[in-house]
């Protein structure tokens, strides 16, 4: 079961009194009438105490996050990587076919295609410019010149 010298939070001790009155023999139906909870609920936690192997060092009683543990729609790094380069060479302009262009997402999925990728294979291009945009060089911050125009108005005063 779980160690009788730790704290726990009131879910936990919840969870680890149900098991523990499980085991002792109480009907399922008692426990769950008695805490308010439903059957599911309870064997869900016998389950996981069970499958825990019944060792005192295992955490069964713990949360378990419901985030899936792999992202299936991720884009993968070597694309990611494939992007973060063409716009690198698109900031630099140092050819003449990349001085004067543009170094957006359309430039972008424009120079992936000539390498060879496909429009199907091309990942959601602004998200990864976003997510490296901390990469880009800051842009020379141009001087501003004001210019004030000044005019005077001229009163004449006649005087008889």
């Amino acid at each position: 079961m779980a160690k009788s010298d730790e704290t726990y939070t009131e879910k936990e001790q919840e969870r680890i009194d149900a098991v523990n009155r499980y085991h002792r023999g109480e009907r399922p139906s008692q426990i769950c009438k008695s805490l308010g909870r439903s059957r599911v609920w309870l064997q869900k936690w016998i389950k996981r105490y069970n499958d825990s192997g019944k060792s005192s060092k295992t955490e069964w009683f713990k949360e378990q996050s419901r985030a899936p543990k792999n992202v299936h729609r991720k884009t993968d790094s070597e694309i990611e990587q494939l992007v973060v380069n063409v716009r690198k060479s698109l900031l630099e302009g140092a050819t003449e076919d990349t001085k004067y262009r543009c170094i957006g997402a359309v430039e972008i999925e424009f120079r992936m295609q000539k390498l060879g990728y496909s429009e199907d294979e091309s990942p959601i291009l602004s998200t990864i410019i976003t997510h490296h945009q901390k990469e880009r060089p800051d842009s020379p911050k141009k001087e501003v010149i004001h210019q004030m125009q000044v005019q005077e108005t001229v009163h004449s005063v006649k005087s008889y």
